[in-house]
């Protein structure tokens, strides 16, 4: 009787789990930015402290890479992103959202793969994770110039197809 008791209680508290995750997940889909939408302006830090406004960089295509660094996709495009990051650079703000990571997990994978980037910032509370839809990693959000959302990538991206997104964005 007992063992009964505990798995209708289970039951009943594993429903009420699925029950608030789809509540709170509907109230978050309400305030997230899609294609087609201006993007939502967030300030970021940086791996040094610095502070990154998305609004900045108005002017110029913006691309944010959300990332982890236990995320073996994410650790596989690196180099790619890096690649584009170096190649764009000057003409394209790209941004590697960390997504609820310490600055120090940040500075083990670099240690360990040697991808140093500069535009390592941090989203600890995942709230522009959030705004923008991203639910997981890799994902990669594309803005135009006037900073509003053009495409939204789910799963890696290689340097040629970011490229190919931006390259109708950029201003001679």
């Amino acid at each position: 009787m007992n063992k009964a008791k505990w798995i209708q209680g289970f039951t009943g508290l594993f429903v009420i789990g699925i029950l608030i995750t789809f509540v709170l997940g509907l109230r978050v889909q309400g305030d997230t930015v899609g294609i087609g939408d201006p993007s939502y302006d967030f300030q970021l830090e940086d791996y040094s402290g610095e502070m990154y406004q998305l609004s900045d960089f108005e002017g110029k295509p913006v691309v944010l890479n959300f990332f982890s660094t236990w995320c073996k996709p994410c650790e596989a495009q690196a180099p790619e992103m890096m690649q584009f990051t170096e190649e764009y650079d000057g003409d394209v703000q790209v941004f590697t959202i960390v997504k609820s990571e310490s600055k120090r997990a940040v500075e083990r994978f670099i240690e360990k793969t040697g991808f140093t980037d500069k535009t390592y910032v941090f989203d600890f509370d995942l709230h522009v994770s959030q705004r923008y839809g991203v639910i997981g990693q890799p994902e990669t959000v594309i803005i135009d110039e006037n900073g509003i959302v053009v495409d939204h990538i789910v799963g890696s991206v290689t340097r040629d197809v970011v490229a190919k997104k931006v390259s109708d964005l950029i201003k001679e």
